[in-house]
């Protein structure tokens, strides 16, 4: 049994022996890399980006969300926020033909859902806001610095309400369960009641918002006018329509049950704020003066502000990555990893003021566009940055693509090196594999506007971490 088990393992190794042979006598890769070694590097170094703040004017602030209030913070400066919106009609109401008349409107409102996590400032303090209906259609190319004037009649309010985002009021089950605080605003009864006429008699033009905001209501100017202390961010946005039927229903009365008509209250929703109608924030911010100071001394600190005020701006080492890839004396090698750490932190802890949690790294001569156009970070001229709160710094992980793009250039110029960091908000969708594996995908990137921030970018203490497999023949 002994001899029977050698003489196997002997015809196997020697057929191993022969195959190995024939790749060989076929080509030398076979060989090549059983005589060869595999080095795999993994640097991580410390370079000094030199990065510096770029004061910016305007923004796209068509972003989905809206800011409403004022606020004025030391050591951060001062914030004006103010909205403008088209509205996204209903093509048709739930409402039964019996009632669907002008007299059955009670009331009419506007209802802005603020996010409870959204508020920055002093939730108690007071604050006045006031609605006007615009009177022409709002620009396509609307941005931060739009200035309603002539799209609407300051002499004719609309509506106005006084307000605290507060709900010190509230119970503990319902503070819990609603993460919005509801600004709720009456609107004349007038308009829910001319509303219905228009629905019942020209239901036409509410079969598409272009429609509508031209022969009905081009949208609504949202501002500020009393109050500072407190910025809310508003999610939802809806106008409310409250009417009634009467309706003959049994009660008890005198410990009788009795027929009585009574009065049933319901409600319709025409008109909402969605991602599909032109919506934007009106942004004036005047940064503090040592947010200023800051940003004007030229050691590779500085501070990026939302929303508006700076962005950052740097150059990245990419010939300096190459030179140390190319140093190895190598017949095969592969580009593992390339991630980048920017260390960043709360400028001033004490203001409240906290640090934006994604920032964009994208290629200058790319930005306009990006976000003109909607695009998403695709790995080779944009990426996005995650801050990881622990360890006080953003980490970007996807720079493998665009270090090999950089690899096939015959010379590096100063667009492909060139970027800017811009915080923004993002949304992603994962999507699982056959396998029950997920690949998660930015679907949204938009400036950064929900609530203001202050960043403070250590540049001068970079990191990058840099891996890459070599092979060497003997």
């Amino acid at each position: 049994m002994k001899l029977k088990k050698f003489s196997s393992i002997f015809l196997i190794l020697t057929w191993l022996g022969i195959l190995a042979s024939c790749e060989t006598e076929t080509t030398s890769i076979g060989s090549s890399i059983t005589r060869g070694e595999v080095e795999i590097t993994i640097d991580t170094i410390t370079f000094n980006l030199n990065g510096k703040a770029r004061p910016i004017q305007s923004f796209d602030s068509k972003t989905g969300n809206l800011m409403i209030g004022s606020i004025q913070v030391d050591n951060y400066g001062k914030l004006d926020c103010s909205f403008v919106t088209r509205l996204m009609c209903s093509s048709n109401l739930d409402v039964a033909d019996s009632l669907f008349y002008a007299q059955r409107v009670d009331s009419c409102k506007l209802i802005l859902g603020a996010e409870r996590t959204g508020i920055v400032g002093d939730s108690l303090a007071p604050q006045i806001l006031t609605v006007y209906k615009l009177t022409q259609q709002l620009p396509s190319d609307i941005n931060n610095t739009f200035d309603p004037e002539g799209y609407y009649d300051p002499s004719a309010p609309f509506a106005t309400r006084s307000y605290t985002v507060s709900e010190i009021a509230s119970s503990d089950s319902a503070f819990y369960s609603n993460s919005y605080v509801d600004i709720s605003v009456n609107l004349p009864k007038e308009f829910g009641e001319e509303i219905f006429t228009a629905y019942k008699n020209t239901p036409e033009i509410f079969q598409w918002p272009q429609i509508m905001a031209k022969e009905f209501l081009p949208g609504f100017y949202v501002k500020p006018t009393f109050g500072n202390g407190c910025i809310a961010n508003i999610r939802s946005v809806f106008v409310a329509v409250f009417y009634h039927s009467l309706e003959d229903r049994q009660i008890i009365e005198d410990n009788d049950t009795v027929m009585k008509q009574v009065h049933v209250n319901h409600l319709a929703v025409p008109f909402t704020v969605s991602p599909e109608v032109l919506s934007s924030n009106n942004v004036s911010y005047t940064p503090a003066q040592n947010v200023v100071d800051k940003n004007q001394l030229d050691d590779a600190q500085f501070v990026i502000t939302t929303p508006g005020g700076y962005i950052g701006e740097f150059t990245f080492p990419a010939q300096a990555l190459i030179d140390r890839y190319n140093e190895k004396n190598k017949h095969l090698s592969t580009v593992n990893e390339l991630i980048l750490y920017l260390p960043a932190e709360e400028f001033d802890p004490s203001s409240g003021i906290g640090v934006a949690q994604n920032l964009l790294m994208i290629k200058a001569s790319e930005y306009e566009s990006f976000f003109a156009e909607n695009k998403t970070p695709d790995s080779l001229n944009s990426f996005t940055g995650i801050y990881d709160s622990k360890n006080k710094r953003y980490y970007f992980t996807s720079l493998r693509n665009y270090f090999l793009d950089l690899l096939g250039k015959d010379s590096i110029s100063e667009e492909d090196v060139s970027f800017v960091l811009v915080p923004v908000e993002i949304e992603t969708e994962t999507v699982s594999s056959y396998y029950g594996e997920g690949t998660t995908y930015v679907t949204k990137c938009v400036p950064y506007s929900s609530k203001p921030t202050m960043t403070f970018v250590k540049s001068d203490e970079a990191i990058i971490t840099f891996s890459f497999s070599t092979q060497i023949i003997e």
